[in-house]
């Protein structure tokens, strides 16, 4: 059995096979999905400063103007497998807490990742509900925001 070893280490391609399936395993076990765009859509009145998805910085969300949402942030990547994501929220001061000199409201939680259809493309979608809910959704273009402009 040791000669059978010995020829085999001696034989490039042998070792070639083995080091490119190592390397092959590897990268299927870390990759991740992606890149993604983010986009923020905010139903509610108040304001987010910024939120991070597991510590990607997302962008800040305007509270019920047009549009209801913020700018695009690129590129967020999904590790595989990956079931939650952790939200921090930190919300826009209002004109009383700002007067105070308070700080922010922070709030945390965790949302469901949604169902990625294209692993490489798109735009991953979150929308701030009332009641301190948040959605994520993926979509290949960022869509109208469900609410309609006031005036």
């Amino acid at each position: 059995m040791p000669n059978f070893l010995r020829r085999l280490i001696r034989n490039p391609i042998v070792v070639a096979v083995v080091l490119l399936g190592g390397a092959w395993w590897v990268h299927a076990q870390t990759a991740s999905y992606g890149p993604y765009h983010v986009v923020g859509f905010n139903y509610t009145d108040r304001g987010v400063y910024n939120f991070v998805v597991d510590g990607f910085g997302a962008g800040s969300v305007h509270a019920r103007q047009f549009g209801g949402g913020g700018g695009t942030v690129c590129c967020m990547e999904v590790p595989r497998n990956k079931k939650t994501w952790h939200l921090k929220v930190t919300y826009d001061l209002t004109p009383e807490e700002d007067a105070k000199n308070m700080s922010p409201e922070i709030y945390e939680t965790d949302i469901a990742v949604p169902e990625l259809p294209d692993k490489r493309d798109g735009y991953i979608e979150f929308h701030f509900l009332s009641g301190r809910k948040i959605e994520a959704q993926w979509v290949k273009y960022p869509t109208m925001p469900r609410m309609r402009a006031n005036n």
